[in-house]
């Protein structure tokens, strides 16, 4: 096989998995409530397990500031399957954990380290992926194998979404709040060896060899990334908030829909599951467009068409019985997003030279997704909790119109070697 062939379907492949193991819990999250959480405990909430979900965010960015700085002084290879066995088997121990019943408070304890090592691996995850398929790949490639691991990671979602549900579907609600739960986190665990063993194959980056040789490694990237690329960090923050928040707000939705529209638990998760889905599908087209015309058009294109449908979706959502319309900003919302889906990592990548990529990516990604995308869930129920069920829609065309202000005055690199920046 093909190595630039082979390099795809391995890092996508393997993103697939551990996003899969890493978004179980809050499609979870009623379960776990309840089996860790319980009502005598006073926090009989769903919100403690969102609170959860955002501490696994806020450990994100510690993980990629471990992970990329030893990847741009040490290499990209090692750490980047460290990253997944941590993953593998931090979710191997939520599956074996024993409940509240059992351990008392200790068990929703041991769930939030749990929890943390599972961010800590994702920290170096993403960034790690993109930044090592980008530097083994041609400047007009880029767009596609970094659009790859994207919708890799997208399908983790969709992948966890429909194993939930069919959780539910085949054992029925009370075997899965009782034991069929720690089924997903166990088959979760099994993947992520597996993508551990692709990742063995792989070999070191021309980009990193060429630093090396060089003698060009920094003995503190972080440092150097803050001193002397700011405005690069401004940019790719906000840009990756956009991805952030929008996977934030799906992840959410089937216990929206749930909770405070009253829909089905089956209906629930397929809204989710299709958005996804058409994220992964579209985001393919869009990265192989953007190898040829640039990031940017894309990105401006997004936020033109986001604003005006995210807030249209929620309010057709919330206030008429036409499921047309419904889906019709549906899709529209999706096939924005894909235009920035499949298009940031490779923006960010563009932004940062060798010596410094690793981190400057990891800092941007795991930025935007531990502040923006892990507080949305919590921002989210607080203000529909308090009657703002608007509050989704309000939330996307934020950062969508964001979008139109952080592409002012930035320099589309797409056509540029990596080796050149």
């Amino acid at each position: 096989m093909n190595s630039l062939i082979r390099l795809r379907l391995i890092t996508s492949l393997s993103s697939t998995l551990e996003f899969f193991d890493f978004t179980l819990l809050i499609f979870l999250a009623p379960v776990l409530a309840r089996n860790f959480f319980p009502d005598q405990s006073g926090l009989d909430q769903i919100m403690p397990v969102l609170m959860l979900f955002f501490a696994g965010y806020l450990a994100r960015f510690a993980g990629g500031f471990l992970f990329s700085h030893w990847g741009d002084r040490f290499g990209r290879k090692r750490y980047y399957q460290y990253s997944i066995i941590l993953m593998s088997f931090s979710t191997l121990g939520i599956a074996l954990l024993p409940t509240h019943a059992t351990l008392g408070s200790l068990a929703p304890c041991l769930l939030f380290i749990l929890r943390l090592l599972q961010g800590i691996s994702l920290g170096g995850e993403i960034p790690g992926a993109v930044v090592f398929a980008a530097e083994h790949s041609p400047a007009r490639k880029r767009g596609i194998v970094t659009g790859l691991i994207v919708s890799g990671v997208t399908l983790g979602n969709v992948l966890a979404s429909v194993f939930v549900m069919s959780l539910f579907s085949y054992f029925g609600e009370a075997a899965v709040y009782d034991w069929a739960w720690r089924l997903a986190f166990a088959a979760g665990a099994i993947l992520g060896l597996i993508g551990y063993w692709l990742r063995q194959s792989l070999t070191e980056t021309r980009a990193y060899k060429t630093l090396q040789l060089q003698q060009k490694q920094q003995q503190w990237p972080a440092k150097a990334l803050i001193k002397q690329h700011g405005r690069a960090l401004w940019q790719g923050t906000f840009l990756a908030a956009v991805p952030a928040v929008f996977v934030s707000v799906l992840l959410f939705f089937p216990h929206y829909q749930q909770h405070y529209l009253n829909h089905s638990l089956i209906t629930s998760f397929s809204i989710t599951s299709i958005g996804f889905l058409l994220v992964v599908t579209l985001s393919i087209p869009v990265a192989i467009i953007s190898d040829l015309c640039g990031r940017l058009t894309l990105i401006n294109t997004c936020a033109l068409l986001l604003t005006p449908a995210s807030f249209t979706c929620f309010y057709l959502l919330n206030n008429s019985g036409s499921e047309f319309y419904i889906w019709l900003c549906f899709i529209l919302i999706a096939t924005s997003m894909s235009l920035v889906m499949g298009v940031y990592e490779a923006a960010m990548i563009e932004l940062f030279p060798t010596e410094a990529r690793y981190s400057g990516v990891a800092f941007c990604h795991n930025l935007a997704f531990s502040l923006f995308g892990g507080l949305t869930p919590l921002l989210l129920e607080w203000l529909c909790n308090h009657g703002v069920m608007l509050a989704p829609g309000i939330i996307l065309s934020t950062f969508a119109i964001n979008l139109l202000f952080l592409t002012y005055n930035w320099k589309d690199r797409y056509y540029l070697s990596l080796r050149k920046l």
